[in-house]
């Protein structure tokens, strides 16, 4: 980081020379900054044009993504040394449909206004990799995790319904003539809904349009381009009743790694949720 540093007030400054006098260090130790940090990254960053420096176009990219790094990390300090005290944030993630719908409406309502909440959606896989990556701190998840070092316990249930324009749908050959609009990890909750409902999955499934995002596949719903499987909260919340044909309760899992799912956060999650 250091070296990234360098590398930035060097192309700041358009030359070695003006960045170690802005930076209070020798032009040999900078230029020798300069010369590692490239090789480290691998390719040519800058070049001579005359008696100063320019990017390369690789060393541009580079040098927008390093300003943006230092202006956070410049951010955060202030942040840390704040006049009113620096507060701890909620950093928690849950998948989408349940976060959108059921947790966030919660959980901003209620933590105090002074507490910061870094709150993110995704999936399953999304969630865990933030978890494990450190950027979060507890993830709800609608899958039980048991890898070291991920703990996790049951938190809360919801449904899962078939919406949209179906009609009668009594049968599985009847689910296999409908047009269906699915959605990023879709898989697993028609799957569950398929075996609560009816005992076995589908032989063949018609995909009509994919969403990367729940939302986006329930609009397409709502528009009349299909029908799909989703949770009941965010189905009623996008304005579309659940089929006739079953609902398949589903359970929601809080997860976390160390001491995480004994910390007053996590007490904090389930009170919401009781």
């Amino acid at each position: 980081m250091r070296r990234a540093a360098i590398f930035h007030a060097v192309a700041r400054a358009g030359g070695i020379a003006a960045a170690a006098r802005a930076i209070g260090k020798s032009a040999p130790a900078v230029h020798a900054d300069l010369r590692r940090f490239e090789r480290d990254v691998g390719v040519a960053l800058m070049e001579r044009s005359g008696r100063s420096l320019r990017l390369t176009p690789q060393g541009r990219v580079l040098f927008d993504t390093i300003g943006r790094a230092l202006d956070e990390i410049d951010r955060v300090r202030v942040y840390l040394n704040r006049d009113d005290g620096f507060v701890t944030p909620l950093r928690i993630g849950a998948v989408t449909g349940f976060g959108r719908y059921r947790l966030a409406p919660h959980l901003f309502a209620t933590m105090p206004g002074a507490r910061p909440i870094l709150f993110r959606t995704g999936s399953h896989d999304d969630l865990l990799a933030a978890l494990l990556a450190g950027e979060i701190d507890l993830a709800v998840t609608y899958r039980a995790v048991t890898a070291v070092p991920v703990e996790s316990v049951e938190l809360a249930g919801e449904d899962a319904v078939l919406v949209g324009a179906v009609g009668d749908v009594g049968s599985l050959d009847t689910i296999e003539r409908l047009r269906f609009v699915t959605y990023d990890e879709y898989d697993y909750v028609f799957g569950h809904w398929f075996d609560r409902v009816f005992g076995r999955q589908p032989k063949s499934l018609i995909r009509h349009d994919h969403c990367t995002e729940l939302e986006e596949a329930l609009i397409s719903v709502r528009a009349g381009r299909g029908a799909t499987i989703a949770p009941l909260d965010a189905c009623l919340a996008a304005g579309l009743e659940p089929a006739s044909a079953g609902r398949a309760p589903n359970t929601l899992y809080l997860c976390g790694i160390g001491g995480a799912l004994a910390s007053p956060e996590a007490a904090t999650i389930r009170e919401l949720l009781a």
